[in-house]
């Protein structure tokens, strides 16, 4: 056996998920209500190199599968996956439209609906073309954090209104087995005097949540009256003050594609 023979075996065995982590994905997958449309369920997992001095993973698509209408389109698409080169995933790595890598980046379940608009194409685009997608990290709880240990991906053929139901579903089938995924949400970059803090926010946080972040992070605005607004995708500045607000520019990033959602803080004497 040559040295890259060796090499490629032992990369396998390496990526292979534990059996624990197998056994419940596939139980997942077998629970799935699909509720009697076409859809992809596949899982990727998670893999550092314990010899790169680079920070970050990668994930590598695993033969946990589930297409229960053996949809051609689909499987064409695993196809692809399956085939292609994907990039390592470092902290600040850009992962395009990739989504499965950018769950993975985040820590953040995120969907591709109907009303997503696209900013700029490239091969991850291409290969999802018109399906609509899913991506749910998936984790062990480790007490004061969480060992994400891969990645679910749902693909239908058509594109939903929302996926918070199926990710609902998933979240659930999860918790029930021991293991657990995030929230939807967003990364919300704050800016405060020259200043920037980043947080995470779910899709269903409300205003005061998004207040308190802000204050926890920068301790001297908790005895001032200030306001936070918003970037839009046209670079327009505008206010965030109640809950459908907060809702409505998370919606509007999710539409987007948006991987961060940036705002801004001014005194309200400052002028909000």
């Amino acid at each position: 056996m040559n040295s890259q023979n060796h090499f490629d075996i032992m990369l396998v065995i390496i990526l292979k998920p534990t059996l624990e982590v197998k056994s419940v994905v596939r139980e997942v997958f077998e629970s799935f209500n699909f509720h009697n449309e076409s859809g992809l369920l596949q899982f990727w997992a998670y893999n550092t190199n314990p010899d790169s001095e680079e920070i970050g993973w990668n994930l590598v698509l695993t033969d946990i599968t589930c297409n229960p209408t053996q949809d051609q389109g689909l499987e064409d698409y695993r196809k692809r996956c399956l085939e292609k080169q994907y990039p390592f995933i470092g902290i600040e790595t850009s992962v395009g439209n990739w989504l499965a890598g950018r769950a993975a980046q985040t820590g953040i379940a995120d969907h591709l609906t109907k009303h997503y608009v696209l900013r700029q194409e490239d091969q991850h685009s291409r290969d999802i073309g018109a399906r609509g997608q899913l991506v749910l990290p998936v984790c062990f709880d480790e007490g004061a954090g969480n060992k994400l240990v891969g990645v679910i991906e749902y693909v239908t053929t058509v594109r939903k209104e929302s996926y918070v139901e199926d990710f609902e579903q998933i979240h659930d089938f999860l918790k029930d087995k021991g293991l657990k995924s995030t929230y939807m949400g967003k990364t919300i970059k704050v800016v405060n005097g020259g200043h920037m803090i980043k947080f995470r926010l779910p899709l269903s946080a409300k205003f005061t949540d998004l207040l308190s972040e802000v204050t926890k992070r920068f301790s001297d605005l908790e005895h001032k009256k200030f306001c936070v607004k918003y970037e839009d995708n046209k670079g327009i500045i505008l206010p965030i003050s109640s809950d459908e607000v907060l809702w409505g520019c998370m919606k509007d990033a999710s539409s987007k594609g948006a991987n961060f959602i940036k705002m801004h803080v001014s005194l309200e004497h400052v002028g909000c």
